[in-house]
């Protein structure tokens, strides 16, 4: 649902606009005075109150390790950890927060892509990347800095990606995991499995770090959930059978609501979901 606002909204808060804007310029009868010193009806200049000072992301230097691991698999992905991470180890069809810097593998010192440079890492189901990423990041921990060689039929293969990726572009991307979505399966289904892109009716119960119900659907009012929701439910689905539990932990950076769903959960902090799969239907089932 998209709110508009109607044209007698628009008009009074154009209004008001020009009022806060006439109310914050200097008063004239203090011209020769700027500051307002000793001036008993001098107001406090509130522009700086209004809007924050935007601050940039501080770039951050494209890790350059020695590598302690490498292993080459058959389709010829060539996977090197550089540091082994601690944390929670990522699933196959699980989500993640990361960093990253993508190459050609002919051309290493220009970047096409990089988080690294911006400054800010990402939140993504692995469903939505190179079959490199879906292949190459799993097994990795939290924490963990890994370099992938991907050759161009697991990457953008011979229809490239816009004037940056040519056809047939075999990719080097360094990644470094910052958070996963935790999945803990609490009871195995028996039912159809999530394959993909699905519609899939689930009963959910949303808690907040210190473990306070914030938001719930039950197998009496369940939620349907459809493609292109970036929710975190979603990316815990996959390998889910009909029937079955899961407990998901999810990051901070993952816990974003559309604006047409008008959530009123807490946004951009750590939440637990407990999940029922209750109905799948497959769209595009890859097994």
């Amino acid at each position: 649902m998209t709110l508009k606002t109607s044209g007698v909204i628009a008009l009074a808060l154009a209004a008001g606009a020009a009022a806060l804007v006439g109310a914050l310029q200097p008063d004239p009868q203090n011209q020769s005075n700027p500051q307002g010193k000793n001036q008993p009806d001098a107001k406090p200049d509130v522009r700086e109150l209004i809007q924050p000072a935007f601050v940039p992301p501080t770039p951050k230097p494209v890790p350059n390790l020695p590598v302690v691991k490498k292993t080459e698999l058959e389709d010829g992905l060539i996977v090197e950890d550089m540091k082994i991470g601690e944390g929670y180890e990522v699933k196959p069809g699980g989500a993640v927060v990361a960093h990253y810097h993508g190459t050609l593998k002919s051309t290493p010192e220009k970047a096409f892509d990089s988080s690294f440079e911006r400054g800010e890492p990402i939140a993504f189901p692995l469903s939505g990347v190179i079959m490199g990423w879906q292949k190459g990041v799993p097994g990795m921990k939290v924490g963990g800095i890994r370099r992938l060689t991907i050759p161009s039929k697991l990457g953008y293969g011979e229809r490239g990606a816009g004037a940056d990726i040519p056809p047939n572009s075999d990719l080097v991307f360094v990644i470094e995991l910052v958070d996963a979505l935790q999945i803990e399966d609490v009871k195995a289904g028996e039912g159809e499995a999530v394959d993909g892109p699905c519609v899939a009716v689930t009963a959910y119960t949303i808690k907040d770090k210190d473990g306070k119900e914030i938001e719930k659907a039950t197998s009496d009012k369940p939620y349907i959930w459809i493609p292109g929701e970036f929710q975190p439910i979603q990316f815990g689905l996959e390998g889910m059978k009909v029937g079955g539990k899961r407990r998901l932990t999810v990051p901070k950076e993952m816990n974003m609501t559309p604006p047409q769903l008008m959530s009123t959960r807490p946004q951009e902090v750590p939440i637990t979901i407990d999940v029922e799969l209750l109905v799948v239907r497959n769209l595009q089932p890859k097994r």
